[in-house]
């Protein structure tokens, strides 16, 4: 005899789902953003934008968009 599943299994699996999809997506970015130079693991800089729309600060920190 099987006893259906409650409200809060269902939702404990959904968020679990979500949370893995979202830990594969983060992987998957870090993975594309890392590069080897002969062996060496390195990071890519990124690169700054060639216009600036304006000077921003978003908690205290500044940055150009």
């Amino acid at each position: 005899m099987e006893f259906p599943m409650t409200q809060l299994q269902a939702r404990a699996i959904e968020n679990a789902r979500r949370e893995f999809s979202r830990a594969k997506k983060e992987l998957n970015m870090h993975r594309l953003n890392e590069t080897a130079y002969r062996g060496v693991p390195t990071i890519r800089e990124r690169q700054e934008a060639a216009e600036v729309h304006g000077t921003f600060v978003y908690r205290g920190r500044t940055y150009s968009k």
